[in-house]
């Protein structure tokens, strides 16, 4: 059923709850776990003040495991530490107004103007400071992919505030630029940044303001491409309801929004429209009583606060088994590298002694021939041959007259080798030769053996492995503190 108004909310119990260890830090327990799951990725088990807490341990971090070659892990990234909710909404929905309310400081500028024209992220810091540009992409490097619009760079900013107001800390709230119809036009494709954003944030609250542009057409554009993918992250409301005091003309236009958003959302038959409004500075009371739904927002960011450290816990509990299975897997392929490795040696000297046998015969061929040429045999006939006979040592005779080609002793002619075939030896010798080349490209083939691990990668893996179990018994911690803030919550 279609809910568009709602009871005055009643006060929601603290979503945060404060251990004694934590008011000391002033920190709540639920920042405290964003942050330490944060550090666990990018530092280690190392404390706050550098040192590792655990005797032995080092300072890496998750993401520096995974990045090791040994494991070359890409698709571990570093869960972010705070919750982004981005809202969007038409011109003068009060979408700043709200912001300045939740945080209890005046950042960002309202007024009936089109005040906001682009993105501004407002972020809890230790110092008031404003981020332009460049800057601001450097400080959020996850939504670096946002430079692709045209004319975004420009208009991209981060207000940086001390305030510790409500669960600010553990949020990241993003200001959008007020949407409008008509000639106005933007420096850049808005719809599409907003698009682009939402892949990059866990809540989007959507304001719709009743007296305003409620009903444009870029407003219900941009609810309808963000339908389509992040339809669980949305969440409507009707600002400024103390604006129309009269029940009938609020249900109108309550009926009004929600009759233009029917054909726009999915999951319609759970679409709620509550009504909201911020606090008068006069205090002057309402002529009627008007339904505040203003603690319900709060409850939606604290939810999504909660739910992203389950999601957190639950990332770092498969970033780690990742981990851990890829170790396994790394030494599963060493052992079959090595197996392998073995084999292809054994093949490899098969192919050299192959080689050497050849070689022997290429060469006894080519002193055959060498010894066939005429100069040459008559040297060795006419010289080497008579030295050779000479000599007391018979192996250099018959050395010289295994190369010398046969003569006949009557007619003094030689006989042709290589069975009568004309340059026959040149034949053999042009056959041995690439026979010798084919050999030596096949054991250079079979002796390129796989990268195996050495002594020190098996002793690093190994230091992972026990080092992941050390993060695992903290993740472990971090859950039961988290069911403790739970149960004291309750």
């Amino acid at each position: 059923s279609l809910v568009m108004g709602s009871k005055d909310a009643k006060k929601p119990k603290d979503p945060v709850p404060k251990s004694a260890e934590d008011a000391l830090n002033g920190m709540s327990s639920t920042e405290r776990i964003l942050r330490r799951i944060h550090d666990l990725y990018a530092k280690g088990l190392v404390s706050s003040d550098g040192t590792a807490e655990k005797e032995g341990a080092g300072s890496v971090g998750i993401l520096q495991i995974a990045a090791d070659p040994l494991l070359n892990l890409t698709d571990i990234h570093k869960p972010r530490k705070k919750v982004n909710v981005m809202i969007i909404g038409n011109h003068s929905a009060g979408k700043s107004s709200f912001i300045n309310w939740y945080i209890s400081e005046e950042v960002q500028t309202t007024g009936v103007a089109i005040e906001t024209r682009g993105f501004t992220y407002v972020t809890s810091g230790r110092k008031r400071e404003t981020l332009k540009g460049d800057a601001t992409f450097a400080f959020y490097d996850h939504i670096d992919g946002l430079q692709q619009f045209k004319g975004i760079t420009e208009n991209v900013f981060t207000e940086i505030s001390t305030s510790k107001a409500k669960n600010f800390a553990c949020v990241d709230l993003l200001d959008s630029p007020g949407l409008v119809d008509g000639e106005m036009e933007y420096p850049f494709d808005v719809v599409e940044s907003i698009v682009y954003l939402a892949d990059h944030v866990d809540l989007i609250l959507c304001f719709f303001d009743p007296i305003g542009q409620a009903l444009c057409k870029r407003t219900m554009t941009a609810v309808e491409r963000l339908n389509e993918k992040h339809a669980e992250k949305l969440a409507y409301y009707m600002s400024k309801a103390d604006q129309v005091e009269k029940e009938h003309d609020r249900q109108r236009v309550l009926i009004q929004i929600t009759q233009n958003l029917a054909g726009r959302i999915k999951n319609s038959h759970a679409f709620k429209l509550p009504t909201i409004y911020l606090p008068r500075d006069d205090d002057r009371p309402l002529k009627v009583p008007i339904p505040n739904a203003l603690e319900e927002v709060c409850e939606d960011i604290d939810k999504a606060i909660r739910l992203t450290v389950q999601k957190n816990l639950t990332t770092m509990k498969n970033d780690c088994a990742s981990i851990l299975r890829k170790i396994g897997e790394a030494h599963l392929t060493d052992k079959a590298n090595r197996k392998e490795n073995n084999q292809r040696a054994l093949k490899g000297w098969g192919f050299y002694f192959v080689q050497v046998v050849v070689g022997v015969i290429t060469l006894y061929v080519s002193l055959c021939e060498t010894f066939a040429f005429g100069p040459v045999r008559q040297i060795v006939t006419g010289h080497l041959l008579p030295l050779a006979k000479a000599s007391k040592y018979d192996v250099m005779e018959a050395t010289l007259l295994a190369f010398l080609p046969f003569t006949d002793v009557n007619t003094g002619t030689v006989k042709p080798r290589w069975l009568g075939v004309p340059h026959g030896g040149a034949y053999v010798l042009f056959v041995l030769t690439c026979l010798l080349a084919t050999i030596e490209y096949m054991k250079r083939k079979v002796w390129a053996f796989h990268p195996v691990m050495t002594k020190k990668d098996v002793k690093r893996l190994a230091g992972y492995g026990e080092y992941v179990k050390e993060l695992g018994k903290v993740r472990e911690e971090l859950y039961k503190d988290y069911f403790k803030g739970l149960s004291d919550r309750d």
